[in-house]
Parts: C-alpha cells; structure tokens; sequence
C-alpha cells in the first residue's frame, strides 16, 4: 500500500487519510440527523490506498470510539500498511489502526479535526 512518492498528483499516504477520515466526519453529520431506525451511510475504508474505495458500515458509538484518538482510523479488514500502522483492534466488519510512524503520525494527529493541537514552544535556549 501506500502512495509513489514520485507522483505529484496522488497524495501521500497519510494526507489521503486525513482527506478520507474529514470525508467521513462529514458523512457522521449527516448521520447523526437520522431518524432512528433509518439505514446510516457506510464510511470509506481510511487505509491511505489510493486505489481503495472499500466502505464499512459502523454504528455511531463504533465510530465514536474510533474518534476518541487522533491517531486511530477505520479500514477495511487486512488493509492496513505494516510499515507505518499497527492493528488495535477488529470484529467481521472493520479494523481500528493507529499510525506509528513518526511523520505519519504527527500528520494525522495535527490534522484531526476533532482534536486541537498546539505546538509547545521550545524553550530549553532561554
């Protein structure tokens, strides 16, 4: 997985994720204004593959558990990407990941959008 960093035009893997994971914020909005009993729209599977379109149906509190960190994204069973990702969890339906990878992860940390980041100046020269 993941994106050829020589291809301008596709975005790099964790800023995909990051475009996906406020793609599917907006879809929970919308959600959460159903009716109960009403179908809810499936979220896209936020693995960072470009070619990916797979999407996975969650009910809001599993969608909520999966907010509550910044570094955690909803995929698609067995589509994560070893090398920057672990598993944390998973059911039939859906995989919780958590982006390690140093670069990765503060990209998708400082880009959640439910979550505000502030930069701790350094202060170790004064």
């Amino acid at each position: 997985m993941g994106c050829d960093a020589g291809d301008q035009s596709t975005p790099r893997e964790p800023e995909l994720q990051c475009l996906i994971r406020d793609e599917n914020e907006a879809v929970e909005l919308v959600n959460d204004t159903l009716e109960h009993g009403i179908l809810r729209s499936a979220f896209r599977c936020e693995c960072g593959d470009p070619t990916c379109h797979a999407r996975v149906a969650l009910t809001h509190l599993e969608y909520e558990a999966v907010r509550a960190y910044g570094s955690h994204l909803l995929i698609v069973l067995n589509h994560e990407n070893p090398e920057n990702t672990w598993v944390l969890s998973e059911n039939s339906r859906f995989a919780v990941i958590d982006v390690v990878a140093g670069d990765e992860r503060y990209e998708v940390m400082s880009r959640n959008p439910r979550h505000a980041w502030v930069e701790v100046p350094d202060r170790s020269a004064e």
